[in-house]
């Protein structure tokens, strides 16, 4: 990643603990050649990984997993595994290593979507701003730190209630396929299901704690997201294509949403 948004992180004998659980290491690098290189291995401690880019194959045990930008592992104590690289771009991995009183029971592998993708990257650069204050560092740092982890445990173990949809949040994302988003408004969705907003809205909330304008929210990102890694399209057109004809428009919700520009964002992520 570019090293104006990314710099690497490495925080050792972290104290952050409690009953059975502690956190010792965090640590935010691209693969060095030799990492690549390195054979099957294992640690006396857990692991949890995340790819924030780079493709390859992670070899955990008799299994092995497909790993791509938000894929997401965890690593018992003990467990023999090793990275297969299959593209040029060397991976950038953030690894959380953590030791527990009792078995891990965490589930082994997940995908982070584009929204908690972009929650995680802010509380990254966060991170990095906080190592060079030192009277914040044993509070502020620790928060950020067990956020990370928490975001990661909730998609391995599929607890965060919002990684899946209800029944209205899938019928708002039903009237998006159909529609595309490049003129799709909240009152045109509550429309095209028969509903006033108001209604749509409380029903969203009470089931996802959200409403059809964030719901469109994270559809366009998930879009935007998409399209920047996997197209040439220009920005404008981007941007047009999720319903933002402005672009100085589209840029300043784009920073908002991930912390980066679409351009230094597309050109981390190829």
């Amino acid at each position: 990643m570019k090293s104006k948004e990314f710099q690497p992180i490495l925080l050792e004998d972290l104290k952050i603990r409690w009953p059975g659980f502690a956190i010792r290491r965090v640590a935010l690098n691209q693969h060095m050649p030799r990492v690549e290189k390195l054979g099957q291995h294992l640690h006396r401690f857990s692991q949890i990984l995340l790819y924030l880019r780079g493709t390859g194959v992670q070899h955990l045990g008799m299994g092995s997993f497909p790993v791509d930008r938000g894929s997401v592992l965890v690593i018992p104590p003990g467990q023999a595994h090793r990275f297969e690289k299959t593209r040029a771009v060397r991976p950038i991995c953030l690894a959380i290593d953590f030791e527990t009183v009792e078995p891990v029971t965490w589930a082994g592998h997940a995908v982070l979507g584009a929204r908690d993708l972009a929650l995680v990257e802010r509380w990254l650069l966060s991170l990095h701003e906080q190592r060079g204050r030192r009277d914040d560092y044993s509070i502020q740092t620790a928060a950020l730190i067990l956020r990370l982890l928490s975001r990661l445990e909730r998609a391995v173990n599929g607890s965060d209630e919002r990684g899946s949809d209800g029944p209205v949040a899938a019928s708002v994302r039903s009237v998006a396929i159909r529609q595309g988003l490049a003129a799709l408004t909240p009152g045109r969705v509550a429309a095209s299901l028969g509903r006033t907003l108001d209604h749509l809205n409380r029903r969203l909330r009470a089931e996802s704690g959200t409403t059809v304008g964030g719901l469109l929210n994270r559809l366009r990102l998930d879009e935007v997201t998409r399209l920047l890694r996997g197209s040439d399209r220009g920005i404008g057109e981007i941007a047009a294509a999720v319903g933002m004809d402005d672009q100085n428009y589209f840029t300043r919700w784009f920073r908002k949403q991930t912390g980066q520009s679409p351009t230094r964002w597309r050109a981390a992520m190829r």
